[in-house]
């Protein structure tokens, strides 16, 4: 078996649940991930999901735990991740989403 190895940019968002004026997860986990994973199969994008247990600190000063969704995007354009991040900041009700992006390696086996 032989393997492809590449260089691609993988792109790593984070989202909270919880709506950032009530302190309140408005939308269910299982809808969120159903409606991220529906968005990436009709753009036929590799990508993975988890969640995670983050904190954040509110332009407020009110710091704040939360489940997040953590969403690896692999070899997409810069400017479809960011609209994509922002849009479902927006959805969500939150301050914003962190978005990393780094190079990678990736050898499909």
């Amino acid at each position: 078996m032989s393997q492809i190895s590449k260089e691609n940019t993988e792109y790593q968002i984070y989202i909270g649940y919880k709506d950032s004026h009530s302190f309140e997860e408005d939308v269910s986990i299982d809808e969120l991930r159903d409606m991220v994973a529906q968005f990436f199969r009709r753009k036929e994008m590799d990508f993975s999901m988890y969640t995670a247990k983050g904190g954040y600190l509110y332009a407020d000063g009110t710091f704040d735990t939360e489940d997040s969704l953590c969403i690896n995007i692999i070899g997409s354009s810069d400017m479809d991740i960011i609209r994509f991040a922002k849009n479902l900041s927006m959805f969500m009700n939150q301050e914003c989403s962190l978005v990393i992006k780094e190079l990678v390696k990736s050898d499909f086996c």
